[in-house]
């Protein structure tokens, strides 16, 4: 989706976005708690800063305030002013603090001009326009040992199971939240996408570990940046985010 568009659907559906994945993602998919999966896979980030790319209404923000802690911060990137509107709403309603809003591009991510210690993206690099330049430049902004952990769908059209019957009003709810999904969400084009996704993490990783859910329609991808090699002589136990996702074996692949 090019980056204009994205800013014009994504300001349109603003006002019914929370209701729409109340009902479709949540009831209907029941998809809504892979939010919390990818921060149990970013682990502990007590005192440091999370970086949310592509937020929208900040539905992920009271998850990530619990993996910070009160001395830690969240930062909440999204291109719609319209998305952005609705989680300063939710940030004020729950008196949280440390949580602060940009508008930026996920691809380009230029106001993020200091290292993170994690990076978390659901259901965002799908739609953008050059997903090679997204993964890389947000790799680039973790700090050595941070953690970066994306919820993503990696096929459009489920192809068995209980979800074929259900997958038309699944694509009129897309189609009244702004987005076309003949165009956008194509099988062909996010399965290409994500080869190439997962292909750039675990080469600037080293590791990665993979999910799927949603009976194959979805990815999980999760994974730690390396240490320098003076970062590994000098603090081999916990450097920062370094000791995040001690939980799960990298590289296994589990189905929900």
């Amino acid at each position: 989706m090019r980056f204009e568009d994205a800013v014009r659907k994504y300001d349109a559906a603003a006002a019914g976005y929370d209701r729409f994945m109340d009902i479709v993602f949540d009831r209907i998919l029941d998809v809504e708690r892979q939010r919390k999966r990818v921060v149990e896979l970013i682990g502990n980030v007590a005192g440091g800063t999370m970086l949310d790319v592509g937020c929208g209404t900040g539905r992920n923000f009271a998850l990530l305030r619990q993996a910070v802690g009160e001395h830690g911060r969240v930062i909440g990137l999204d291109c719609s002013k319209g998305m952005l509107e609705h989680a300063r709403r939710r940030i004020e309603q729950g008196g949280w603090r440390n949580v602060e809003l940009v508008l930026g591009d996920a691809v380009t991510l230029a106001e993020i001009d200091e290292p993170v210690d994690a990076v978390v993206s659901v259901w965002c690099y799908g739609t953008v326009y050059d997903i090679g330049a997204a993964i890389h430049r947000a790799v680039d902004v973790l700090y050595p040992g941070g953690r970066i952990g994306i919820v993503t769908f990696s096929r459009a059209c489920p192809e068995r199971g209980p979800l074929r019957f259900t997958y038309p009003l699944y694509l009129l709810a897309l189609r009244c939240a702004g987005v076309d999904p003949s165009r956008d969400f194509d099988n062909q084009g996010l399965e290409a996408k994500w080869k190439l996704g997962r292909e750039i993490l675990r080469a600037r990783l080293g590791e990665l570990h993979e999910e799927s859910y949603l009976r194959g329609a979805g990815l999980i991808l999760a994974g730690r940046k390396p240490l320098t090699v003076a970062q590994r002589a000098s603090a081999p136990g916990d450097q920062r985010a370094g000791a995040i996702l001690s939980s799960s074996p990298s590289g296994s692949s589990v189905t929900t």
